[in-house]
């Protein structure tokens, strides 16, 4: 993992000094800010390749597969399908933010709160949320040569996040415990472990019940924005003058 956020690690700069508000909120992707669960499983089904995929899957759950080698895999089933860097932009076109994403990333940057994105997902379906200039994306890159899938640079698999959230922190010099953390699946249960508030957002059937323990808020109602109500997000700046 040494080498695994190289060129991805946002600038110190591009975090602000703590503030009245969270020192950084860190979101995962898929079933958090995008509507899909999987952005692995919907490229399987765009692509015609869910058979292989889920066969694939099983082998990387029952440890016969490393999770670079589990991309790998993926990757060259797009390739034999003929599928290009151009499918992959019509697909991320296609990806829906979740109720209320935008509302929330735009309240977060008027409050001159950072944030960012850790997905153990593809980062080619990411662009809508480009769009919010974001500190930070740190997903699984799509290698192309001649706008032909290649190869992949697996920097977050399911269990990584814990240690790579850690790692974040330590790079922008943000303490753990002054971040926001919100996911919906098992994969974000490590970095639930790390942040200092640890929000369950609308969560899938794999979370264990003795994992909710480590969740400081679930919100079950599928509105991003309504989180303005448990992220702390600072208004504006008073004028000094009362009336």
């Amino acid at each position: 993992m040494s080498d695994r956020l190289e060129g991805l690690l946002p600038d110190p700069d591009a975090i602000p000094a703590s503030g009245p508000g969270p020192a950084l909120v860190v979101f995962d992707f898929d079933g958090t800010l995008a509507e899909q669960r999987g952005s692995w499983g919907l490229l399987y089904r765009l692509f015609g390749v869910e058979p292989d995929g889920v066969d694939r899957t099983d082998a990387y759950w029952d440890g016969d597969l490393s999770f670079q080698s589990w991309c790998e895999g993926n990757v060259a089933d797009w390739r034999e399908r003929g599928v290009t860097a151009s499918h992959l932009r019509r697909a991320a076109e296609a990806i829906k933010l979740t109720e209320g994403a935008g509302d929330l990333l735009e309240t977060l940057s008027a409050g001159d709160v950072p944030f960012g994105v850790l997905s153990s997902g593809v980062l080619d379906l990411m662009a809508r949320i480009e769009t919010h200039d974001p500190a930070f994306i740190v997903s699984n890159e799509i290698l192309y040569e001649d706008g032909v899938p290649v190869d992949v640079r697996a920097h977050v698999g399911p269990d990584d996040k814990g240690e790579l959230l850690r790692r974040l922190c330590a790079a922008v010099d943000v303490d753990s415990e002054d971040v926001v953390y919100v996911g919906d699946s098992h994969s974000d249960v490590e970095a639930f472990e790390v942040a200092g508030t640890a929000v369950l957002f609308d969560p899938d059937d794999r979370i264990e019940e003795d994992q909710y323990d480590l969740v400081d808020h679930l919100q079950t109602r599928r509105d991003l924005a309504e989180l303005v109500d448990v992220i702390p997000v600072p208004g504006p700046p008073s004028s000094g003058h009362e009336t």
